[in-house]
């Protein structure tokens, strides 16, 4: 997409992109049949990311694990991840 900027990492699925922004915001393009480009409104404070087939993840400064699109179903407890 137009207009990405201080981008400092790239993911890549099946059939859609992640970009992780200097500010720790998260941008997606590509398909979005399952969701897996409708990066939640509130994901902030990200440092990794990675893309699946038909989903996406987002690793939080706090080592938290976010993911959205199909099949998401990230451990309950799941903390202080690296």
């Amino acid at each position: 997409p137009e207009g990405l900027g201080e981008i400092i990492a790239i993911g890549a699925g099946s059939n859609h992109s992640l970009a992780l922004r200097r500010d720790g915001t998260v941008v997606a393009w590509g398909d979005n049949q399952r969701g897996q480009c409708d990066v939640p409104p509130d994901l902030r404070d990200v440092k990794a990311i990675a893309a699946g087939t038909t989903q996406s993840l987002a690793l939080r400064m706090d080592g938290t694990v976010v993911a959205w699109g199909w099949e998401t179903n990230v451990p309950k407890g799941l903390n202080h991840v690296v």
